[in-house]
């Protein structure tokens, strides 16, 4: 999965049902919107299979899923806009530092969200829900024993 959020939320409600998330954390590797450079119509070959691998490949629309089913101090992501269509395996240089300051204007932008990601990752928790957790840990364990 390109973006695994869903699968990561479905598989801890099954394990811990009743234990509310403390904090969900998507990183994208960035995205690119060429949606103005296309020539093709929505009638064409190759619009419909850009489509469909799109519909594949969909990572922000797991995003505006999770953004509706989570709270918004629960559920973050970070998932900056690039200047450039930029694989995953590049390595010039010139590209790369292109990246860094695409990423560092995103977080620029979105300072307050990461101040907002910080406060809740640096809340302690009180030691009765540190307890449950615990507990409600070993009881999962127990229970994958007996399986």
């Amino acid at each position: 999965m390109n973006n695994p959020c869903t699968l990561a939320v479905h598989e801890s409600r099954l394990m811990w049902p009743n234990t509310p998330f403390q904090c969900v954390l998507s990183l994208g590797t960035g995205r690119y919107d060429d949606v103005k450079r296309s020539p093709s119509t929505f009638t064409s070959l190759r619009a419909n299979i850009n489509n469909l691998i799109f519909s594949a490949t969909d990572t922000e629309g797991v995003h505006t899923l999770l953004g509706d089913l989570l709270p918004p101090d629960v559920y973050f992501r970070f998932n900056p806009m690039m200047n450039a269509d930029v694989s995953l395996d590049e390595n010039h240089p010139e590209t790369l530092d292109k990246l860094v300051t695409d990423t560092q204007d995103y977080l620029n932008i979105n300072r307050s969200k990461v101040a907002k990601l910080c406060l809740v990752l640096s809340t302690q928790r009180s030691s009765m829900s540190q307890a449950k957790d615990w507990l409600s840990q070993r009881t999962w364990e127990i229970k994958k024993t007996l399986i």
